[in-house]
């Protein structure tokens, strides 16, 4: 009881690596286990979009539960802003029904899909006109 009025008193950490965690965390996780946690995963791949990976087992090393890493991340449809942020639950705590329905993996996309993507995009690329597909002939009103 002691340690959640300290909390409350505190507040959470004022750390700039912090930026990554969504808020709320489960109560019994103290700022400082996660950021314990956060240097080892930022050590394991320093690429922050990779988090949802690399943070569930290094938490997993710094607390000894077994707590679950949600994808939070934005961006906008042009790809000029990105914010990458994981939230750590434990159990069903913070998960909104369309979660499941998203598309996996909510991972960076890595350079073999970008070649991919890049090969399907190109071989669709229209070369002329639709075949066996003329205009109508014109008719000479409007």
């Amino acid at each position: 009881m002691f340690k959640s009025l300290v909390r409350t008193f505190k507040g959470p950490s004022r750390d700039p690596r912090m930026a990554f965690i969504s808020r709320p965390m489960p109560r019994d996780l103290p700022d400082e286990q996660v950021l314990d946690a956060l240097d080892l995963a930022l050590a394991a791949d320093p690429n922050p979009a990779y988090l949802v990976e690399t943070l569930a087992p290094a938490l997993r090393q710094v607390t000894g539960r077994d707590l679950q890493v949600m994808d939070r991340s934005v961006r906008d449809v042009t790809g000029a802003f990105h914010r990458v942020q994981v939230m750590i639950r434990d159990g069903d705590v913070g998960r909104w029904p369309g979660y499941d329905a998203m598309s996996y993996p909510l991972i960076a996309p890595s350079a073999k899909a970008q070649e991919t993507r890049a090969a399907i995009a190109a071989d669709a690329a229209p070369g002329g006109p639709k075949p066996g597909w003329t205009p109508p002939p014109y008719s000479g009103r409007r």
